[in-house]
């Protein structure tokens, strides 16, 4: 059978809460934008009554409790008891998400170091790897070398090796050799003179910083 389409638009604040349940990744994404448009102080505590009455043995329990996370942070309010229970949370995911959280509000954390050192003695490579990218903001340059040894004794994968070797040398002050953007790649000869001239001009602005 078809989805049945959520109502956003027009719905109220406990409504659009529910559709943050809902399988579809557009329909809780745009319901957590709908969200934003109410008044926070009308919206939080409507978050803390919602998780509060969720149901701790559905299997996607943890999943309703990072859309409330996130749902607050969209406010500019994340709300440091769901932080804190996805930091603590069984599913690798859950901590990973947690710790990106994190890494946007260390300003509002003030334990921030200590979690996310525990973060980078995380059993599961992913979380170490948000860790890492997440101490490579921090203005304190020795704490977040200490978080990020502490993820490099552990093992790394594809997906964390270059992450770790980047942090490492950029925290150490030894910048690594400059990759281009792209490579330029000369016109189809094919084209005219004029539409040689298009063709560099476009591809310049394509591969421009913000402008693909």
């Amino acid at each position: 059978p078809l989805v049945q389409p959520a109502k956003v638009a027009g719905a109220s604040i406990d409504g659009l809460l529910d559709n943050l349940k809902a399988p579809e990744l557009r329909t809780r994404y745009r319901s957590r934008r709908a969200l934003r448009s109410h008044p926070t102080g009308a919206v939080l505590p409507a978050v803390a009554k919602w998780v509060g009455a969720l149901d701790k043995s559905d299997a996607n329990y943890e999943h309703h409790v990072l859309e409330a996370l996130w749902t607050t942070w969209g406010l500019n309010e994340p709300h440091d008891g769901l932080l804190r229970q996805l930091l603590e949370s069984e599913d690798h995911r859950a901590r990973c998400a947690a710790v990106r959280v994190l890494r946007y509000n260390t300003h509002r954390v003030d334990d921030h170091v200590s979690l996310l050192e525990k973060a980078a003695a995380d059993e599961h490579g992913r979380v170490r790897m948000e860790a890492v990218v997440a101490a490579s903001w921090l203005p304190n340059i020795e704490a977040a070398k200490q978080i990020v040894a502490m993820a490099a004794s552990k093992p790394t994968d594809d997906w964390s090796k270059d992450v770790v070797k980047t942090a490492v040398t950029r925290l150490a002050g030894m910048v690594e050799e400059e990759v281009p953007e792209f490579v330029a790649k000369p016109a189809p000869a094919h084209l005219d003179a004029k539409g040689k001239e298009l063709f560099l001009a476009g591809q310049e602005i394509y591969f421009r910083e913000g402008h693909c």
